[in-house]
């Protein structure tokens, strides 16, 4: 069986998004050169604009989703939930220690072996 590390996903996951930013580049450049050619007077093949338009939004939506999906997985990997936080566990066992100590000493009771 095969595991998946948030690393790979992390990977996998920019390669995609690196893809996409190639790609939306190649489109901008087209739909420029489609936009020379109005600014130009020359007669625009309908077809192609609207395909390059098409295209961009498509691209656009994909963009997003990638994105979001790696961020996902940097929360993930950084242990953070999805509301936003994470817990500082080694913050939280070092406020129980010293609200144990307090307590020991109120109480007059022995020390406790860590």
């Amino acid at each position: 069986m095969t595991m998946i590390t948030p690393e790979q996903e992390i990977a996998t996951s920019e390669e995609h998004f690196k893809a996409l930013q190639i790609a939306i580049r190649d489109l901008r450049r087209e739909i420029e050169s489609l936009r020379e050619q109005a600014r130009s007077g020359e007669d625009i093949n309908e077809t192609a604009a609207s395909k390059a338009l098409g295209k961009a939004s498509g691209m656009v939506a994909t963009c997003v989703k990638v994105e979001t999906y790696l961020s996902d997985c940097r929360n993930r990997q950084a242990g953070i939930a999805r509301g936003g936080y994470a817990l500082d566990l080694d913050r939280a066992r070092a406020d129980i220690g010293c609200k144990l100590d307090r307590l020991r000493r109120c109480c007059g009771a022995r020390p406790v072996l860590k």
